[in-house]
């Protein structure tokens, strides 16, 4: 009989003892899980580069158990460790004395060929870089994310590669704060064979600046003022082979300044016909050597080709400083 009263009094306790030791038992191996697993990279600008990597998509009211799910994400689950083996160069970094004679070769004898239409976005305002065969695209002239297309047809059926989130909101159609005529951009970056540009004005001041940059350090250059161009006619601009080239709202694209012999130029214009406006932004990919150019829009691809004579240039040169 005590040995009943003592079972019954007994167990509920240690019913609650092990209810709590499997609690911990579970908080233990939770925290351990979070330790282990890989941090997810929100804000990543790299997504996986084969088909096989895309995102699934499922109906909202799909009746799938916990078990499929989990069989389905570990098919298709990759560590980062796995990625980042796939980003590996194939190749080593070319030595200094071959990127000097990729400069070298960098010709600014060009052509510019006819337009092609890329694509159709549904915002007037909006910008579109191109980077090899990938697109890089933003909606309106303000906001913080830009989305990633890979090739031309993703990008005409919007099926979206990535979204980057940006650490700053931009404003303006060059995706920042007016620099150009009919443009709402103070700041102007670009990319080319020989570094990063900035075009810019400084406070108080109506005179065209520029600053190369160095891609690996984000160190400043070189810088240039240049009083001479008027930016009064222009709606946009790029640097090509050191080569600044003016976009007028018509769609006239002139060389007007080079930048390693210091000395401005007046060479041969070319015009580009059926354009749009407003003339969103205009920007030289190297990779692919065309420019992207964003009008009303509507996504332009322009391909060039060296076979232009040499520019005849001015006496004037410009100071460094």
């Amino acid at each position: 009989m005590k040995y009943m009263d003592s079972l019954k009094f007994g167990a509920p306790w240690a019913l609650l003892i092990v209810s709590i030791g499997w609690i911990c038992y579970q908080n233990v191996q939770i925290q351990e899980l979070q330790a282990n697993r890989h941090k997810r990279e929100l804000s990543s600008n790299w997504l996986p580069k084969t088909d096989d990597d895309t995102t699934i998509f499922m109906p909202i009211y799909a009746q799938v158990s916990k078990k499929h799910i989990r069989k389905v994400c570990m098919e298709h689950f990759h560590s980062f460790k796995h990625y980042r083996e796939l980003e590996k160069p194939s190749a080593r970094q070319p030595s200094p004395s071959v990127v000097k004679e990729l400069k070298r070769k960098c010709s600014a004898e060009v052509s510019f060929g006819q337009p092609v239409l890329i694509g159709e976005r549904k915002n007037p305002e909006g910008c579109a870089y191109l980077d090899g065969g990938h697109w890089h695209v933003c909606e309106l002239s303000h906001g913080y994310t830009m989305l990633s297309f890979k090739g031309n047809r993703r990008l005409n059926s919007s099926e979206t590669r990535a979204v980057q989130f940006l650490p700053y909101p931009f404003d303006g159609t060059d995706n920042m704060d007016p620099i150009y005529a009919n443009s709402t951009s103070r700041l102007d970056v670009q990319a080319e064979e020989h570094g990063i540009w900035v075009l810019y004005r400084r406070r108080d001041e109506k005179i065209l600046s520029v600053s190369r940059v160095n891609v690996h350090t984000m160190q400043i250059v070189s810088n240039w003022t240049l009083p001479s161009i008027d930016t009064s006619t222009m709606c946009n601009a790029f640097v090509r082979c050191a080569i600044l080239y003016s976009v007028e709202c018509d769609g006239t694209v002139t060389p007007v300044y080079d930048f390693y012999s210091h000395t401005y130029i007046q060479g041969r214009k070319t015009v580009w016909e059926g354009l749009s406006q407003p003339i969103g932004n205009v920007q030289y990919d190297p990779n692919s050597k065309a420019i992207a150019v964003y009008a009303n829009a509507k996504i332009y691809k322009y391909p060039d080709s060296p076979n232009w004579p040499n520019f005849p240039t001015t006496v004037v040169r410009e100071n460094r400083f």
